[in-house]
């Protein structure tokens, strides 16, 4: 069996930036590395983001995909119409989803309906 230690970076040799580290600085560290990943690590050396170049491409394609004041892509997640989906549906409020779809294979089904009202009821 192939142990960890044998494909991964070695951490002396692994390329960081500090965290507040500037977005452009961090693509040109990616670029100039040639690495897919760039850790954001404290200066303790503890890690606390990972930037990898793939989002950096994303984001320069994508400049106008949709965020949140913080910068971060909004999230959005699909229910049922079932009674157990109401206990996904608290779920997903209290990580703090931006959006909820009810989701049925019937185009306008009571069931839809009932859980509609009951979302807004229950997350006015």
């Amino acid at each position: 069996s192939t142990r960890v230690g044998q494909l991964m970076t070695r951490l002396a040799d692994l390329v960081t930036a500090e965290e507040g580290v500037e977005l452009a600085q961090a693509h040109e560290l990616l670029r100039t590395s040639r690495k897919g990943k760039l850790p954001i690590v404290t200066k303790q050396g503890r890690l606390v983001a990972l930037v990898a170049r793939t989002d950096l491409k994303k984001q320069a394609d994508f400049p106008l995909a949709t965020k949140d004041s913080r910068n971060n892509l909004r999230v959005a997640a699909a229910v049922g119409t079932r009674p157990d989906d109401r206990n996904r549906v608290r779920a997903l409020a209290a990580a703090g989803v931006d959006a909820i779809v009810v989701d049925s294979s019937q185009g306008d089904s009571v069931f839809q309906h009932e859980m509609v009202r009951w979302m807004k009821t229950e997350f006015p």
